[in-house]
């Protein structure tokens, strides 16, 4: 799974550096990089980058600990990697007030991802989060789980 996150963020580059500032082969913002412990002019050592992806990681997991079902809860990981856990818990509480499972990614919470960019959802008084554009973050969980189920098939058991 991270070799798939860091394909999917930079195709492995360290020197990457995204639109909106994110750097290194793991495409952490420079704010978040600071609380995982990347000391500023390391963004772009890779076993940095690996090390802070992986504690940011872990602590969102922990954010998403009501998900009960591990593969279920990796989707909101993703999300939030990509999109930042507000926007996720924002998809949450929509998916909850509108009869959907706030604790399941397909066809549930993740319609609601793509619908934050709509003013109707995202000025809805259960999202904290404002604004934001989904579908990037819709198609980058698809995106890293396909390369991560890719690369176990190729994986020797």
């Amino acid at each position: 799974l991270l070799a798939a996150l860091a394909y999917i963020e930079s195709n492995f580059n360290t020197g990457a550096v995204s639109w909106a500032g994110a750097q290194g082969m793991m495409q952490l913002m420079p704010s978040t990089a600071r609380k995982m412990g990347i000391l500023p002019g390391k963004e772009h050592d890779a076993e940095e980058s690996i090390k802070a992806a992986t504690k940011y990681i872990k602590i969102t997991d922990r954010k998403f600990s009501k998900i009960k079902d591990p593969k279920e809860r990796v989707k909101f990981i993703l999300a939030a990697y990509n999109a930042g856990a507000g926007h996720v818990i924002d998809a949450m509480a929509l998916a909850k007030k509108y009869g959907k499972n706030g604790y399941k990614w397909d066809n549930n919470v993740a319609e609601f991802i793509l619908l934050k960019s709509n003013e109707e959802y995202y000025n809805d008084p259960v999202c904290k989060s404002g604004y934001f554009r989904g579908k990037d973050t819709y198609n980058f969980v698809i995106n890293v789980l396909e390369a991560a189920e890719s690369y176990k098939k190729k994986i020797k058991h």
